[in-house]
């Protein structure tokens, strides 16, 4: 890529510039703060948007004209790339912007591509870079090339590691353990949460098994009620043909003896017909003494009904007596236990909460001991790392002969000591060559002097140099002065050769300290003693984070302690409990406490009526109620007889007749007493299986009711369990989430690991590295070899660190002079550049070069730069007047009233 023009509207200081540039070397010029550096931002937002401001709108211009900024700042760029010449137009006002990118057709340009996100992308193909690499490549930013120059190896190493992108991955390396650490804390609370799986699916368990005896209960008291049931069924359906068979055979009884007595009379009157006829005046008598007692039996049938009556009322109300006392045991259950029912249920209240209360301390204990032990990994590599620096520092004294004890103090002396050499070195390294040469030149004079003497002593009247004659005088004369000067010249080179004896001798003592100096690697104790620093800050927050979890621990030993109490009083009131949940059950099934009582109350009522009856009826029979039943068929014989006296009498004129009609009605008789016995023999009655069947059923339906009410208090029992197993199933779910989140953890941070260690040092860096390097040496080389040193070749190693092959052999940056430094850092860096524009390098834009360079390195710089032809087009911003001796094109920016002003 090379840049042919650009103009720049409204950006930053620039009002309205616009600058050509051509090939070779452009300088541009000007005071700190004149807008100089702004122009190759320029070029870098017209190509990928990139800039050095936080917001866009701050690269709009403003001054005291514009001072809210509202003019349109834009940048436009004319650039040739692979034979192609490109224009590039971005515009920006307040609210909008605007990109397009044209190719230059014949005389005029056509359009490629609009809007910012596609016109980058297509400078990026054209390019075959993005901003970040363009940046890296083609940008030389201040104060690079004197930092590969003036810094130590490791720091050089860091500086061309962020160039390659590296640094980024070393970032992305360290910023992943902490977020490995936060999944791996969260990971490790999880593993404490989970420590209480296996003592709640135990309660679950149990809580189950206890629901399933409970509702085994229930089943076996519904089918024992089901049972029960059926044979009420069975037994009220035998009560109600007992009650009917009852009510036929006491009809048929008493229609028997009713018929026998008809028959009797019948017998008798069809004996006695005429006889009684006779009799009836006697039997007129008779009635009138009959009469008076048969008023009796209507009082006596009453009072015998009612009796019954008040017989079934006794036994109602002393049912509904039971059913009440029962009532009244339950309600005194219920209020005798009411206070542990309602203790019962706020302790498990208390226990859920409290459960809720630990759940974010659960962990703490495994996550305090992991923290310790790492606190013990934390001291024993900090005493490693110590003992590591104790024992280098001693090698090291022990090497450059030393007695330092602190790694600041060493690293201050070999910083003092290391140019000091470098320089006594490079000092007498000068002297070495300038006594060599002298030694040289003396030695060529010698051999220049020797040929003359040898001709004069051969051609006796002829010098020898000018070929002029000459007498025997002048020829002595001349041989004596050439001699003389062969002379003094082989005492001069004497006397060099020792000086140059002794400066090899000094050299090679200074060659060695430094070369011991150079094997110091502060680096590697200033890395042990980060280390320690890292571990005095790990501790101190493991100390922190140990403090806290003693307090989690502490406040979760008191929880359990709590709970603990808590689940033990449950466990002592929970049978009283348990009695109030059966006593509620029970109450319920047995009915309305307030109806029962009034039911009660009214049978109360019919029952004093009905004493008051039967006392009035008694008092009526005047107390004849001994032998009720037999009186009572004693007076309805007496009133048969006295209705066949009565008949009789009544129809006394009919007399005869009713002899035939007697015997008629006897043959009737007698079949209907042949049909009543039938009756009895076929309904079978038998009184005291009726009585029996009566008092199994009053049994059965007491047990019917003490059942229902048992499996009442049951259910209620298996729904409060349901209740709490419902609990514990959510919090089991929870659990359950709790497996896969520990599950996923482990797989996500396995993954982060490996990630992490595919962007370590012996990873992705590794790789990059190495696959980098030797492309970079090469390149770095064939730079070098174009400043026409004396080197034969130049290596990298694996940290970047530069090693010349020359005259004297091997040397490093250290060994070697200022001006083949900077060499060989502008080299490293075009290498790098080289790399980075993939082997295409036309263009490089240097900021401030010269800077942070001492003078002697910065006038080499600048001589090097003089002859660089190597590079298409070189775009210098500097301040430093020297580097105008190299340019080929010079652009001077002042700034005057805040405004950036170009002029060439």
């Amino acid at each position: 890529m090379i840049i042919e023009s650009i103009v720049i509207k409204n950006f930053k200081s620039h009002r309205d510039t616009k600058i050509e540039f051509n090939t070779g070397i452009s300088i541009i010029m000007g005071d700190n703060g004149a807008g100089k550096s702004s122009i190759l931002e320029a070029v870098s937002f017209a190509l990928f948007k990139q800039h050095s401001g936080k917001k866009l709108e701050q690269l709009i211009r403003t001054d005291h004209q514009n001072p809210d900024g509202k003019n349109k700042m834009s940048v436009e760029l004319e650039f040739k790339s692979n034979g192609r010449t490109y224009r590039v137009l971005r515009e920006r006002d307040k609210n909008s912007s605007r990109a397009k990118l044209e190719i230059k057709e014949g005389e005029g340009f056509q359009p490629l591509a609009t809007g910012d996100k596609q016109v980058t992308d297509d400078i990026q193909g054209l390019l075959e870079m993005d901003g970040d690499l363009f940046l890296n490549a083609v940008y030389v930013r201040q104060g690079e090339i004197a930092n590969l120059v003036n810094k130590t190896p490791s720091e050089k190493k860091q500086v061309i590691g962020k160039l390659l992108g590296i640094e980024s991955l070393e970032k992305a390396w360290k910023n992943m353990l902490p977020l490995m650490n936060q999944y791996e804390t969260k990971k490790i609370r999880l593993d404490g949460k989970l420590e209480d799986l296996d003592g709640l699916n135990s309660e679950i368990k149990m809580k189950k098994d206890e629901k399933n005896t409970i509702h085994q209960d229930i089943k076996e008291i519904s089918q024992e009620i089901e049972k029960i049931d059926e044979e009420l069924i069975q037994i009220n359906k035998e009560n109600s043909s007992l009650d009917h068979d009852r009510s036929v055979y006491e009809r048929a009884v008493n229609g028997i003896e009713s018929k026998k007595q008809i028959i009797n009379n019948l017998q008798l009157d069809q004996t006695h017909l005429n006889k009684q006829i006779t009799e009836i005046l006697l039997k007129e008598d008779e009635i009138k003494i009959i009469k008076p007692k048969l008023s009796k039996l209507k009082v006596l049938k009453t009072l015998k009904q009612s009796l019954e009556n008040l017989k079934q009322l006794q036994k109602n109300k002393k049912h509904l007596g039971d059913v009440l006392g029962k009532i009244e045991e339950f309600k005194t259950i219920l209020e005798d236990n009411n206070k542990f029912y309602i203790e019962y249920s706020d302790l498990s209240d208390e226990i859920r909460d409290l459960d809720i209360k630990r759940e974010p301390f659960e962990g703490s204990r495994k996550l305090m001991n992991q923290h310790q032990s790492r606190r013990e990994q934390t001291l024993k590599k900090m005493n490693l790392s110590h003992n590591n620096i104790v024992k280098v520092i001693q090698e090291y004294n022990k090497k450059i002969g030393t007695n330092y004890s602190v790694v600041e103090e060493l690293e201050s002396y070999i910083k003092t000591t290391k140019p000091e050499l470098a320089g006594k070195i490079e000092n007498i390294t000068v002297k070495i060559n300038n006594i060599e040469k002298e030694i040289s030149s003396l030695e060529i004079q010698n051999n220049n002097l020797t040929k003359p003497i040898g001709e004069l002593e051969n051609i006796k009247d002829q010098c020898p140099v000018c070929k002029s004659p000459i007498d025997s005088d002048k020829r002595t004369e001349l041989i004596n002065d050439y001699t003389s000067q062969i002379e003094t010249n082989r005492n001069r080179m004497d006397q060099l050769k020792d000086e140059l004896k002794d400066l090899k001798s000094e050299k090679q003592i200074l060659d060695l300290k430094l070369k011991n100096i150079q094997s110091v690697n502060i680096e590697l104790l200033m890395e042990q003693l980060k280390n320690l620093e890292e571990g005095r800050k790990e501790l101190m927050t493991l100390k922190n984070s140990i403090k806290e979890f003693e307090g989690q621990i502490s406040t979760l030993d008191d929880i359990d302690n709590l709970l603990n109490l808590k689940k033990k009083g449950l466990l002592e009131i929970k049978p009283r409990y348990e009695r109030y949940l059966v006593a509620e059950g029970s109450l319920n099934s047995l009915g309305n406490p307030n109806e029962l009582q009034d039911e009660l109350l009214t049978i109360e009522d019919d029952e004093n009526i009905l004493k008051e009856q039967v006392t009035s009826l008694i008092e009526a029979t005047e107390g004849s109620v001994e032998n009720l039943d037999n009186e009572i068929q004693y007076l309805e014989d007496l009133n048969q007889t006295y209705q066949q006296l009565s008949g009789a009498i009544d129809q006394k004129e009919n007399l005869m007749n009713r002899s035939e009609q007697v015997n008629q009605d006897l043959e009737e008789e007698k079949v209907k007493l042949d049909k009543l016995v039938h009756d009895i023999n076929e309904v079978d009655y038998n009184e005291e299986n009726h009585r029996k069947i009566k008092n199994d059923l009053t049994l059965k339906n007491s047990e019917f009711s003490d059942l229902n009410g048992k499996k009442q208090g049951l259910i209620g029992k298996e729904s409060g369990l349901d209740s709490y197993l419902d609990g514990l199933e959510i919090k089991l779910k929870s659990y359950k989430n709790f497996e896969m989140e520990v599950r996923n953890l482990k797989d996500f941070l396995k993954l982060l690991d490996h990630i992490r260690e595919i962007y370590g040092k012996d990873g992705v860096q590794k790789d990059l590295r190495n696959i980098s390097r030797p492309i970079i040496e090469q390149h770095t080389r064939d730079f070098f070899e174009k400043f026409n040193f004396e080197y034969s070749d130049i290596k990298l190693d694996e940290d970047y660190d530069v090693t010349v092959f020359g005259p004297s052999g091997e040397s490093n940056l250290d060994m070697i002079s200022g001006g083949e430094k900077i060499a060989v850092a502008l080299a490293l860096r075009l290498g790098i550049t080289q790399t980075l524009s993939g082997g295409n390098l036309e263009l490089i834009m240097l900021d401030e070069p010269t800077i942070h360079l001492d003078a002697y390195r910065r006038q080499e710089l600048i001589e090097l730069l003089k002859k660089m032809s190597i590079i298409p087009q070189m775009i210098i911003v500097t301040h430093d007047p020297d580097i105008e001796e190299a340019a080929d094109h010079i652009i001077r920016v002042k700034k005057e009233e805040g405004e950036s002003i170009i002029s060439e």
